[in-house]
């Protein structure tokens, strides 16, 4: 059972007085992936049979742009035909393959199918869609993770968007009838929102997602760039599809993926990320440690107990901190710098050439003499302030850096004793806050001897 194609055996007007049926297909839009071909009513070629499901020897069928049609003969595939035109039904001829480029799979195809002979129980035209069929929808019910390159780190993603399918060519097309269409002989329209809607093609689809957005990761590709590497992602499906969909006759064309959210514990994670990144810059974290200080000055100053006493906690957390100041208001390269030097004069390691160690040879018989290292002048003068707090703890600033009592006023060599025992040198007692007694008199005793007590020194007599 073969075709002929109108256009190229008509003459004149008498092969059209022998066609007996005229099938088309009625417009399809990019909704519609496979409809049946129906029966045009002609007058004089009307189907004296009366069986719908016969197809009259010399009827014409009609092939319009961006389809494939296919002939069906109880069950089987008689004709393929893509190029569009006018072809008459020949049943004495072999089938027939109008399709352009004919590959050597697509013959195995149709020699695997032909029929030859009359039908005499069932015959069918269908029309399969070869335009791109778009809008088939796609989202996530539940996040899924995605290891994004930028944060190094595995984040939880929603997305939803619409991708975009095609049957390509006559090849495709048969597959597509084998194995996805609906081959029952009252089947009508198969939609694209029908076919897709199968919990089979989601789960495919989402499985071939989460393979090509683990492809992208490995590219270092971030979770909010997915917008500018979707051709990337398409080919990333399409690959991961190959044996999947490709084998029914329909493959992936396009993606369009709407907003990328990122759930709540994803938000707060990042957060963190962020802030410690930028933390680790040593200009950052100066600017932090001086703005810091400055709220602290202006805490100080508005304390309810006084400024000294908001400037004496101040001065607690510094040295508690252990000078985070000074060592953050170095430079990298400097602290690194002050870290050698310091090794050099404990005799640590290698000796730097600025350590001041003799160095080999400089003595007779190639030796290194002992040297006596100093201390640095601030290390000394930092252990001539120490001081030690009534609670025990020693310090080198002016407030204790455990309970912020105020060091002492350094003494001046005492010049009276108070009666509670504590040596003195100003007018009032240090301990008590007695005040200090007025000098007694001076008298001469008859020995000659000066005194200010009640008796004489020298000779023991009475004052008198």
């Amino acid at each position: 059972m073969g075709l002929i194609k109108a256009a190229t055996t008509a003459v004149g007007g008498t092969l059209a007085e022998q066609w007996k049926d005229a099938l088309h297909c009625q417009r399809m839009d990019n909704t519609v992936m496979l409809r049946k071909g129906t029966r045009m009513n002609q007058g004089k070629g009307a189907n004296v049979k009366g069986d719908p499901e016969i197809i009259t020897n010399g009827s014409t069928i009609i092939v319009e742009e961006n389809t494939c049609m296919l002939t069906i003969d109880n069950g089987k595939i008689t004709n393929i035909v893509t190029e569009p035109g006018q072809y008459t039904l020949d049943n004495s001829s072999a089938p027939s393959l109008f399709v352009g480029q004919i590959t050597d799979t697509l013959k195995e195809a149709l020699n695997r199918f032909m029929f030859g002979g009359t039908p005499n129980m069932e015959q069918r035209v269908v029309y399969i869609n070869l335009m791109p069929l778009p809008g088939i929808p796609f989202g996530t019910g539940q996040p899924v993770p995605y290891p994004d390159p930028r944060y190094n780190t595995t984040i939880n993603l929603r997305f939803y968007g619409t991708f975009e399918i095609q049957i390509e060519d006559a090849e495709m097309a048969v597959r597509f009838y084998q194995q996805v269409a609906n081959k029952g002989s009252g089947a009508g329209d198969m939609l694209v929102t029908d076919t897709f809607k199968s919990e089979q093609y989601k789960n495919e689809f989402m499985q071939s997602m989460m393979k090509a957005l683990n492809l992208l990761s490995a590219q270092g590709v971030s979770y909010n760039q997915f917008s500018s590497h979707l051709l990337d992602l398409t080919n990333h499906v399409q690959n991961c599809t190959k044996d999947t969909w490709m084998t029914r006759g329909f493959k992936v064309i396009n993606i369009g993926m709407g907003p990328v959210t990122i759930c709540d514990e994803s938000k707060e994670l990042l957060k963190d990320r962020l802030k410690a990144d930028t933390m680790l810059g040593g200009d950052v974290q100066r600017a932090m440690m001086a703005g810091s200080v400055a709220r602290g000055i202006e805490a100080a100053a508005g304390n309810e107990g006084g400024a000294m006493m908001g400037f004496m906690g101040m001065n607690m957390a510094m040295n508690t901190g252990g000078g985070i100041m000074g060592q953050m208001g170095q430079a990298p390269e400097n602290t690194m710098q002050a870290q050698q030097m310091q090794q050099g004069q404990q005799g640590v390691g290698a000796f730097p050439q600025s350590s001041g160690f003799p160095q080999a040879g400089a003595f007779p018989g190639g030796g290194v003499q002992p040297t006596q290292v100093t201390q640095p002048a601030q290390v000394m003068q930092a252990s001539a302030d120490s001081w030690s707090c009534v609670c025990g703890v020693s310090n080198s600033g002016r407030f204790c850096a455990d309970c912020g009592t105020a060091k002492p006023a350094p003494v001046a060599s005492s010049d009276w004793k108070c009666l509670c025992g504590a040596d003195n040198a100003g007018k009032f007692c240090a301990n008590c806050g007695t005040a200090k007694p007025e000098a007694p008199a001076e008298w001469s005793c008859v020995c000659g001897k000066s005194n200010t007590g009640r008796f004489c020194a020298d000779c023991g007599k009475a004052k008198v």
